[in-house]
């Protein structure tokens, strides 16, 4: 069939319309696919974004993504780690995890499993302690049950886990702080800002007496304290204070406590809080009270101690006051201390004491310098008032007899007074001055009153010197021991008394009569004593290897070295180091020693009278119990004091007194020895009472050992 140019045109148009719309319908196609693709595009974009939200909202709480899946029992835990980009992955069964949860926490975990699986609990929590690289690890467990099968069983669970072992140190650390708090001995509180307690402890509470908390929440700090309270504005410059003060009950007593407090601020310092600790200083404050007790006052007596005296005189010297200084020290202190025991000796410390401060006390300052010395300060009181004083304590003082073993002893004192306008130029040097005219008293004859006077102290500074040069001389065997003889009627050698002479290289020649008392006074009479027994025995080794024969000698012991325990051992070791009998050798001693004490005196002399020594009363006749003496002990000799000699062969009253002294003697069967026989005048009358011994300048003077042995080679040959 022939078609028209017009029909082929009309179709040709037909075919472009179609060609047109199916072009149309392509590009319509083409931009809603290109649409679609832009929406899955920009959704699965959003969805990557929520799901890097989700790992970073996850990593920044620390948490990390698990699931669990009941058809295979695995349990899956994803950790997210942003800055590396990555997962780690933890996978296992649920047996697999519980076998490293700690054996403490397993029961717990399974029964809150159980719970979240068949208890139609869906939502999950719970913490244990899971064992991983580092040891155990405590780890937080939340999550939610998405799916449950038929029998309500859970099919699928999801959540989260934290490992919160820092959070659970943390917690247990501020448990034990809570617990440090609450069960703290040290008082403890917390305070605002404002300084309003907050919160306490028990300590605190049993502190100012609260029956309860709540008594105490509330209260202002600062008012508690009565002394030094919290500076705010320099705990806010340094954070913290520590001082001193004294906290007020609410029984309103009041305690020394010492406080620290510390500033604390909260987070972004938005606010502030207090931490205030007490103590009780109480028992310091005593111990510290007591300390300044002790520094400044004497324990014994209670009055001012030698620091306490010297502030006082210095301070009264430097203000340039007119005064009297009174130096007392007490006489037969030491008999009454070793016969009548420390505890007398002391209670006549604190006797003495009260009569110094009524006599003393109202016009001055008295004290305890040290030992049985005191010291009295009078400002403005003439010479004249002290001395009337001082006599009237010297009186108080000798009122009290103190019975002891027999006998009675009275406590005296000799005091010394100076001046401080008139003596010394400086403190010291006016202690110095009244104590030189207190042993100026003493020699006086004590219970006495001495102003001092010029040149009194540089006496006593040589009396200091001979003492240092004496004890020098002493330690280093430098002393000399003399021999006089002992002779009968016929004028014969029968026996020697050993005696000691010091020629000291500083003084020259110095009598006994004041080195002897000197070597007592200072303690150095013990080792005189052994030395001498050491010269006597070596003597009489000479003797008897030189002639064949020696005569027995005597040395004189003091009364301190006789009541000395060790003496009779090393007495005894001394003669058998020299190899002589301690027959040979007599010991002379006075009755100045059971006035002492006559028990222990009569102990001592019957162990060396045991021991083989003969013992010997010297000076007798002197005293004013010797016959008492010679009932208590029996001694083998005793020697006649020189004083019942002198002056019998002119005056028959002392002729018969010796004569009867030296028959009542002889009726006792006591060897007798008379001493001083100065003159020939005396023979007759020693030989008309027959006397077995004599001593005396008549016959020799004391003469060095070698020279003793020259004059007497012709006897003893």
């Amino acid at each position: 069939m022939t078609h028209s140019p017009q029909d082929w045109q009309a179709q040709l148009a037909l075919l472009e319309r179609r060609l047109k719309r199916e072009k149309a319908g392509r590009i319509n196609a083409e931009q809603l696919l290109s649409e679609k693709s832009s929406g899955l595009y920009r959704a699965l974009k959003q969805s990557q974004q929520e799901q890097k939200n989700l790992e970073l909202a996850l990593w920044a709480s620390q948490e990390s993504f698990w699931q669990w899946q009941a058809d295979t029992d695995m349990m899956d835990i994803r950790a997210f780690s942003l800055h590396a980009d990555s997962v780690s992955t933890w996978s296992g069964t649920l047996i697999d995890l519980m076998s490293r949860v700690h054996e403490d926490d397993l029961e717990s975990l399974q029964f809150h499993w159980s719970m979240a699986l068949h208890g139609n609990r869906d939502k999950i929590e719970f913490s244990f302690r899971l064992n991983v690289q580092q040891g155990y690890q405590w780890v937080r467990l939340r999550g939610r049950v998405l799916d449950r099968g038929s029998a309500g069983e859970a099919l699928r669970i999801v959540g989260t886990t934290k490992d919160i072992t820092q959070q659970r140190k943390a917690e247990q650390s501020f448990h034990l702080m809570a617990s440090a708090f609450a069960s703290s001995r040290e008082p403890m509180l917390v305070l605002s800002s404002a300084l309003l307690i907050t919160e306490c402890n028990e300590a605190f509470i049993r502190l100012i007496e609260a029956p309860v908390k709540d008594a105490c929440v509330g209260l202002n700090f600062n008012e508690l304290l009565s002394a030094k309270r919290v500076e705010q504005k320099n705990l806010a410059a340094h954070k913290q204070l520590r001082f001193e003060s004294q906290v007020t009950t609410l029984a309103k007593q009041e305690i020394p406590v010492d406080v620290s407090i510390a500033l604390f601020e909260t987070y972004m310092q938005t606010s502030s809080y207090l931490i205030a600790t007490m103590r009780d200083i109480s028992d310091r404050k005593q111990n510290e009270d007591r300390l300044k007790q002790l520094a400044l006052y004497d324990d014994l007596t209670g009055l001012s101690n030698r620091n306490a005296l010297r502030g006082y005189i210095e301070d009264i010297y430097e203000g340039q006051s007119s005064f009297i200084l009174v130096f007392i020290d007490l006489d037969g202190f030491k008999a009454i201390n070793d016969t009548a025991g420390h505890e007398k000796g002391d209670n006549e410390l604190q006797r003495v004491a009260s009569l110094l401060i009524h006599s003393f006390g109202q016009t001055g300052k008295v004290g305890r310098w040290g030992g049985d010395e005191f010291i009295a300060v009078l400002p403005d009181t003439d010479i004249a008032q002290a001395i009337q004083i001082a006599n009237s304590l010297i009186q108080k003082i000798e009122a009290k007899v103190i019975p002891v073993h027999q006998t009675e002893l009275i406590l005296s004192a000799s005091i010394g007074v100076a001046h401080s306008l008139e003596h010394g130029d400086s403190v010291e040097s006016l202690i110095q001055c009244a104590d030189a005219a207190m042993y100026q008293a003493k020699k006086l004859g004590k219970g006495q009153v001495f102003i001092y006077k010029e040149g009194l102290y540089e006496s006593m500074t040589q009396q200091v010197s001979m003492v240092n040069d004496l004890r020098r001389a002493t330690e280093n065997h430098l002393l000399d021991y003399y021999v006089q003889g002992k002779y009968d009627l016929n004028g014969k050698l029968k026996g020697g008394e050993v005696l000691c002479r010091w020629i000291s290289g500083l003084h020259g020649i110095i009598s006994p009569a004041v080195f002897i008392p000197l070597a007592e006074e200072h303690n150095l009479d013990h080792l005189i004593g052994l030395q001498a027994l050491e010269a006597a025995c070596d003597y009489i080794s000479m003797m008897e290897s030189q002639q064949g024969t020696a005569v027995p000698l005597s040395i004189n012991i003091s009364v301190n070295q006789m009541l000395d325990p060790d003496f009779p051992p090393q007495a005894n070791a001394i003669c058998k180091a020299s190899d002589v009998y301690p027959s040979m050798i007599e010991l002379e001693l006075t009755e100045s020693i059971f006035i002492r004490d006559e028990r222990a005196a009569v102990q001592a002399l019957n162990s060396l009278r045991d021991a083989g020594f003969r013992l010997s009363l010297d000076d007798f006749g002197s005293g004013f119990s010797s016959l008492s003496y010679l009932r208590s002990f029996q001694f083998e000799v005793v020697k006649v004091d020189r004083s019942l000699v002198k002056d019998i062969h002119q005056n028959s009253k002392a002729h018969a007194l010796f004569t009867g002294l030296v028959a009542m003697l002889s009726s006792l069967e006591i060897e007798i020895v008379v001493e001083g026989v100065e003159q020939e005048s005396y023979l007759p009358f020693m030989k008309e009472a027959d006397i077995g011994l004599m001593q005396g300048f008549y016959f020799d003077k004391p003469m060095p050992y070698d020279q003793f042995l020259a004059k007497h080679n012709v006897e003893f040959a």
